[in-house]
């Protein structure tokens, strides 16, 4: 939990309704008066499956201080026709000088037809005039399901949900909502730095010539590198290396060839031209722990057109397209 949070109270029901968990928040949320001073930010719904960990969501999105939404709704789907729909609710305040950010979590556990329906459950949980974010821990949605009539915005990581086979299906989600991928925002320091060597003298008119291209790391980095270079280099022909380590890219023009590798916590990029020394640079990255891909998503609920161009090439070239 976020230093300096205040808990105001907690409520639980093993057999709720929907009218009992908003009477409860009603309650809890009029037992301090520093309630009624609130920031809001947006509804996070974070969906998984049995092996959710309800407590650890609620630790990730505390840990993200004033930048963490006005109220988390996590809802962890059990199997079985059984109709189940058990509610936990707690209220925080966040002090931040004369105001208080308020913080609502409910973590609903269900299952039944009741699951068949998540939109009519979390929609009177959703605050008004905010954005909702979805945030999916494993799998990808189904392009239909009701509960992106919901959303604003999706949050996913495809490294969980499919991996490079997933990114056609992930693509036709796009074209219903704007997507955050986790698989994506880790490559960010990669693209970072390729985007600071082009930046030195000399490098640039290089990268403007560019004849072949080669992309490492896992199948998924893989795909996301590859579609994001032939967004950017039409007609260069890229290759994939499978026996790399972590992500990599190499870019070649006729003498000159330019490496960028990502490791753990470090980028190191180099550029070798013909016979003469190479010149090399290391940055620090920071660990892309899920709390800081969270922060980072919810910063920046955008287009990313970057991001689309990359995913649209990336779903064809797995689809054999």
């Amino acid at each position: 939990m976020s230093a300096g949070m205040v808990t105001v109270g907690t409520w639980r029901d093993d057999a709720a309704s929907m009218g009992s968990v908003l009477h409860a928040l009603d309650d809890l949320r009029c037992r301090d008066h520093r309630g009624a001073v609130r920031t809001s930010f947006l509804t996070l719904l974070v969906v998984g499956d049995a092996a959710i960990e309800v407590d650890d969501v609620f630790d990730t999105v505390h840990g993200l201080g004033e930048h963490q939404p006005s109220r988390v709704v996590a809802l962890r789907l059990l199997p079985g026709d059984e109709h189940r729909l058990a509610a936990r609710v707690g209220v925080h305040l966040l002090p931040r000088g004369n105001q208080c950010l308020g913080i609502d979590d409910v973590a609903l556990e269900l299952s039944g037809e009741v699951t068949a329906h998540l939109d009519s459950v979390v929609e009177p949980l959703t605050l008004p005039d905010l954005p909702v974010v979805v945030w999916c821990r494993t799998d990808h949605p189904d392009p239909d399901d009701p509960l992106l009539q919901t959303a604003d915005h999706l949050i996913v990581d495809s490294a969980l949900a499919g991996g490079r086979a997933g990114l056609g299906q992930l693509q036709r989600l796009r074209r219903r909502v704007q997507v955050s991928d986790f698989a994506w925002l880790r490559l960010l320091p990669l693209r970072r730095q390729l985007a600071m060597v082009a930046r030195r003298p000399g490098v640039r008119p290089v990268l403007d010539h560019v004849s072949a291209a080669t992309v490492g790391g896992t199948a998924l980095e893989r795909s996301l590198l590859a579609g994001w270079l032939a967004d950017r280099l039409p007609g260069v022909a890229i290759d994939e290396d499978d026996r790399s380590g972590g992500p990599s890219i190499v870019l070649a023009t006729g003498e000159v060839e330019v490496t960028v590798t990502q490791a753990d916590a470090t980028v190191t990029a180099s550029v070798v031209q013909g016979d003469g020394p190479a010149w090399e640079s290391t940055i620090g990255a920071l660990p892309a722990t899920t709390e800081a891909l969270l922060a980072s998503a919810l910063l920046q609920l955008r287009p990313d057109p970057v991001f689309d161009g990359a995913l649209a090439t990336a779903a064809r070239r797995s689809d054999g397209g």
